[in-house]
């Protein structure tokens, strides 16, 4: 099973895949892996809104002539979700270290982290990052 949300590439974009996850994840009955998931939709989105969206707060009309969008998309397997989130920079994202003080830049160690395998590819127009989320019992 799958199902997928596209959203315009600002902050808000945020909130919205943590509350579409959320609902599928219940939904799939996999709400044992919500917490996990939130935080890998969180981090995945708000990567992508910073390669190719707009980050301002609070955007001027002009900023948002070339929005763009981005794709959240959730694949159940037997015993996983894949969390895949889709955006038109064709960079593959690197890992970087990151200051112990710093407020940014552990995004995709924390998704290291609570995934059991995580990656990028190429597509026709962009990349596409992913964690694989083992669902456990109970």
């Amino acid at each position: 099973m799958s199902d997928r949300l596209d959203l315009a590439a600002v902050l808000t974009a945020v909130s919205c895949s943590r509350a579409f996850t959320k609902l599928t994840l219940n939904r799939w009955g996999a709400s044992s892996i919500v917490d996990d998931a939130l935080i890998v939709v969180s981090e995945l989105v708000t990567n992508a809104i910073e390669a190719t969206g707009v980050t301002t707060p609070h955007p001027a009309w002009t900023e948002l002539d070339a929005l763009q969008c981005v794709t959240v998309r959730l694949v159940g397997l037997d015993t996983s979700v894949v969390i895949e989130v889709w955006d038109i920079d064709p960079h593959l994202p690197a890992e970087s270290q990151a200051e112990l003080d710093a407020e940014s830049g552990r995004g995709l160690w924390l998704v290291g982290e609570l995934t059991t395998k995580w990656g990028s590819y190429p597509v026709a127009r962009g990349k596409v990052v992913w964690g694989e989320v083992a669902v456990t019992s109970g």
